[in-house]
């Protein structure tokens, strides 16, 4: 009868003790968005793929692993068991991927579906004929903190796929919260009450935000 590595049972062990620990990213990092999300104004979720695509990589590594352990049956104490715990493991990280995949797509949809709440849900304006496509819109100042009882400009600008300016927009305004800062039809900001809120302009269902911050007057 062969004998075996003195220290075989331990590499299996510490083999099987790795792959619990390095398994299952998208179950455990991939999050969708919450129950309820359609009337929130702000949720967090998981909107990357770097879970998913590393339980892939991670899966492929650990299949590799255990079928090049049956090359040298004396290096592990149990060939057999190594291959159906691999494989196992290896099954296991595809559903984790697929889990995170379905997860961050769910969480990219709401996060759309929520920018276009924010701009009211207005339906994309007719274009002219060879008219620039808008792929963004900025508005500027960026980021914004007023006092209770003052008021800004914004200023939204439509953007082509190159970067360039698309002139001739008209823009649908809107805040996330009333309460705390309105906006204007032409854009101009008043905050009402100290806290944060969002601010949109839409054109064509493209969306530009920015963040106001308010705070108690002096």
């Amino acid at each position: 009868m062969k004998s075996r590595h003195p220290t075989s049972l331990l590499r299996t062990i510490g083999f099987v003790a790795l792959l619990s620990s390095a398994s299952g990213c998208g179950f455990v990092f991939s999050h969708g968005p919450p129950v309820g999300h359609e009337q929130m104004t702000y949720f967090a979720c998981t909107e990357n793929n770097v879970a998913p695509i590393l339980d892939i990589v991670w899966g492929s590594y650990v299949l590799i692993g255990a079928f090049s352990a049956q090359s040298d049956p004396y290096f592990y104490y149990d060939t057999d068991e190594i291959i159906a715990v691999g494989v196992g493991w290896g099954i296991l990280s595809g559903v984790s991927a697929a889990f995170g995949f379905k997860k961050s797509s769910a969480c990219r949809a709401a996060k759309r579906a929520l920018a276009e709440r924010l701009a009211g849900g207005r339906p994309a304006e007719p274009g002219a004929v060879g008219a620039a496509i808008v792929q963004a819109v900025t508005i500027s100042p960026s980021s914004v903190t007023l006092r209770v009882g003052e008021r800004i400009q914004l200023v939204a600008t439509a953007q082509s796929s190159s970067g360039g300016v698309v002139p001739n927009r008209q823009f649908a305004w809107s805040s996330s919260n009333d309460a705390i800062a309105s906006v204007s039809n032409a854009g101009l900001v008043t905050a009402n009450a100290p806290g944060n809120v969002v601010v949109a302009a839409n054109t064509g269902n493209v969306v530009g935000t920015v963040s106001i911050t308010t705070t108690a007057p002096q």
